[in-house]
């Protein structure tokens, strides 16, 4: 009796725990719209291959949010496949009419959509900060993993977004796709009958005598005669041939061509065509990060150049690593580089051993890729071989991955190893070099970028594009230092490109004194964090509400405090920022901003000096320039 109470008891709190949870039920194409009933199970449907549910929490303010957002973005995935199968099935030379009423559809509820999808993700962040206050226990993951799925989505789909509406359009709007709406039946032609004689005409009393005309042209007088016949008028049958529709007269055409083929030919043609399907579904699989199919494509499809394509594709993905080890071990000559190539890109410790071979094989390329994916496992083992065989290697492609690889360590001591390769005589290690020290992303290596920004000129594109594909802040302020210290137009306009691409927006310090320290409060007498030094650069955070009287030399000078997040110059310090404050006088505040809401261009301003430079429009920068001319 005992036991059975205990375990009525259990079964009721399970209950009463599963009703306050969050539950999730199926969801397809028509929770999306109704109107896409008729594509529910098609191949156009997003959900045809896999099962979708959304989690409801029990609460309006959430339910609701997860509702929208789920159909914005099953839309959205649902435009996506229309697109790309209008566009594979026009490359093919099938009949579209499926995807243009999915596109009828579509171009209409696709703007409210795409204009919404930034409140979106305004309200997905809110709601996300707001989860751990209004659930507990294990509703708590459940709604914290269908709003997180939920921001992953718009994350994805938020950047594309037009350009999937702009495809969208082209499908309705592109005519050649109206050819094949509807076929035009073939009307058989039936055999003409024997034509009926009109009635013979006979000639007046006195009828006019045809004019005869000379070579020339002219009217010859002397050769006009009555004729003694009688006239007689007939119609000529006319047969209406129809030789059926361009597409079958391009196929007969086509087989008409494959009949004059030799044997060689037509089995070289049929390879040629091979080729291009397996590569059309590389780039389609790996679009839609199907890392599964591309497996099986590298796993099982008859031609090398398609296993190839397939392990560069699932390297990009940073997906299929045993596979990828499976076709190094089984495979032939084309496809081992392409598979340790994508090994090197994933750069996954467990593929530490096939490094290690990789660096013994015969091909150059296997080993540059072998000895960058070594730097990517940070194995000390593989520094070591990095530093005593790459490094020193006669190939420039070895040297040029070693030094990558090298980079993805990180220490201090190797960037003083990576600079004499910038002084190389040869353009490719120096190029490798260039990359190696934006891949090491410190202060010390960014600093001599910028230094050979100015000491070479001919590598200083390469160098900002270098500095701008390393996503840390300390690259953000390296790019603002070098603009101001360049007075190359060509380089700052491209300075101004990465940092619009890295969406750096908001203000920036310069320090203008020589030696002075950030400190941990907003006080000359605070407790010194860091030392700052000219020219270096800080992400400003704040400014204090009250003003303060600071002695500078022999004045003494009232002003605010700003708040900085700076590189920290203490030697051998664990954490490579330091957030503390500095006296607005002694800084050079600049700002980069957002021209208007949904504008993509930025504007670079100067508060201290009143300098202006639009780096991301030339024209707004001439007009600033020349204000008289407007």
């Amino acid at each position: 009796m005992g036991q059975d109470i205990i375990f009525k008891w259990s079964v009721g709190c399970l209950i009463l725990l599963s009703l306050n949870c969050s539950s999730a039920r199926p969801f397809q194409l028509t929770d999306v719209s109704p109107k896409f009933k008729d594509f529910q199970g098609t191949d156009l449907d997003p959900y045809k291959e896999k099962k979708e549910s959304i989690v409801l929490t029990n609460k309006p303010k959430y339910d609701e949010h997860i509702l929208s957002a789920k159909r914005s973005i099953s839309t959205l995935e649902f435009a996506e496949k229309v697109a790309l199968k209008a566009e594979l099935k026009k490359f093919e030379g099938q009949n579209i009419q499926t995807e243009m009423s999915a596109a009828s559809y579509l171009e209409e509820d696709l703007p409210p959509i795409i204009a919404n999808l930034g409140n979106l993700k305004r309200k997905n962040i809110e709601l996300l900060d707001d989860a751990p206050n209004d659930f507990d226990g294990p509703s708590i993951g459940k709604a914290s993993g269908a709003l997180e799925e939920i921001q992953e989505g718009l994350n994805l789909f938020i950047p594309k977004a037009n350009k999937i509406l702009q495809s969208i359009k082209n499908i309705r709007a592109d005519s050649s796709n109206y050819a094949e709406k509807k076929d035009i039946p073939v009307k058989e032609v039936q055999e003409p009958q024997e034509t009926k004689k009109d009635p013979e005409i006979k000639p007046e009393e006195k009828p006019k005598e045809p004019e005869k005309k000379n070579k020339l042209g002219k009217r010859d007088i002397k050769d006009i005669s009555i004729p003694k016949e009688k006239i007689q008028i007939n119609r000529v049958a006319k047969k209406n041939k129809v030789t059926g529709s361009a597409k079958e007269l391009i196929a007969e055409q086509v087989s008409k061509e494959d009949v004059n083929l030799t044997d060689d030919e037509r089995k070289e043609k049929e390879y040629t065509e091979k080729i291009r399907k397996g590569l059309v579904e590389v780039f389609t699989y790996e679009y839609y990060k199907k890392a599964k199919n591309l497996e099986k494509l590298l796993l099982t499809h008859p031609i090398p150049r398609i296993r190839s394509a397939a392990a560069l594709a699932l390297g990009r993905l940073k997906a299929g690593r045993a596979t990828l080890q499976h076709a190094i071990d089984k495979d032939g000559y084309q496809v081992r580089p392409a598979a340790y190539k994508a090994l090197s890109d994933i750069g996954d410790k467990r593929s530490l051993a096939y490094f290690f071979s990789g660096t013994k094989a015969e091909d150059p390329e296997v080993i540059a890729v072998s000895f960058e994916g070594l730097g990517k496992t940070k194995d000390p083992a593989g520094r070591e071989l990095i530093l005593n065989q790459g490094l020193s290697s006669e190939y420039v492609i070895i040297v040029g991955g070693s030094l990558r690889g090298l980079a993805y360590h990180k220490i201090p001591a190797d960037v003083e190893v990576i600079e004499k390769f910038i002084r190389s005589e040869d353009k490719e290690i120096k190029e490798a070099a260039i990359e190696a020290l934006s891949i090491h992303g410190s202060r010390e290596s960014l600093r001599i970028l910028e230094q050979n920004v100015k000491d070479q000129p001919d590598l200083a594109s390469k160098i900002l594009d270098e500095i701008g594909k390393n996503p840390s802040l300390s690259a953000t302020f390296s790019l603002i230092r070098l603009n101001e210290s360049i007075q190359d137009e060509n380089l700052t306009k491209r300075i101004g490109e990465h940092l619009l691409k890295r969406k750096a927006f908001g203000k920036y310090a310069i320090i203008l004194i020589e030696d002075d320290f950030i400190r941990m409060e907003p006080n000359e007498r605070s407790r010194p964090l860091s030392y700052i030094k000219s020219k270096e650069v800080g992400l400003v955070l704040g400014e204090t509400k009250k003003e303060f009287s600071v002695r500078i030399g022999e004045d003494i000078i009232t002003d605010k405090y700003i708040q900085i997040k700076i590189e920290s110059t203490l030697p051998g310090s664990s954490n490579q920022f330091v957030t503390g404050w500095v006296f607005y006088p002694k800084l050079e505040i600049i700002e980069v901003k957002k021209l208007g809401e949904n504008s993509s261009k930025g504007k670079y301003s100067n508060f201290s000096t009143g300098k202006h430079q639009n780096l991301f429009n030339p024209t707004d920068k001439e007009k600033a320039e020349n204000p008289s001319e407007e």
